[in-house]
């Protein structure tokens, strides 16, 4: 009999980005730093005993306005992707430096994150006052942008 796992990583690298100047071209640098030098990491934890599964969505367009993700509980993981876009027909990307904010346990004020377009996060573990989708919030910087969010 299958079991289904999940396979999380992570990885992010600090840099300095050197403008260009005559000849030399833009170029970016990582850090010399040893406290940022190995940001990242990968885990594996069962989501399930079975095969069958069936994964909920909540994609959404998501304006400045902030609002709950929907309803659902979350008992596994969730995932919530800015996809650049506005629309789900991701043909017109959002302003330059836009992003989303995903508020966690209730209203905003009670901590959250921010994620660029393009940008995923993968959260799973999560206890009371985190653990449904009534208990996170969205808001974006501009008026719309397409969110993808797959939870279990």
């Amino acid at each position: 009999m299958a079991s289904t796992r999940m396979r999380v990583g992570s990885s992010a690298q600090v840099f300095h980005r050197v403008a260009s100047s005559n000849d030399l071209p833009q170029t970016d640098v990582g850090t010399s730093d040893a406290a940022v030098a190995g940001l990242g990491g990968t885990g594996e934890f069962e989501i399930d005993s079975g095969s069958n599964l069936t994964y909920s969505t909540s994609h959404q367009v998501v304006d400045d306005s902030e609002a709950v993700i929907g309803s659902g509980a979350i008992t596994k993981f969730i995932s919530i992707k800015n996809t650049g876009f506005t629309s789900s027909a991701k043909t017109t990307a959002v302003a330059s430096g836009s992003y989303i904010t995903v508020g966690i346990g209730g209203a905003f004020a009670s901590g959250g994150f921010t994620l660029t377009a393009g940008e995923q996060i993968v959260l799973h573990g999560l206890g009371g006052g985190s653990n449904n989708l009534g208990e996170m919030q969205l808001v974006s910087s501009v008026a719309a942008t397409y969110v993808e969010v797959v939870y279990l």
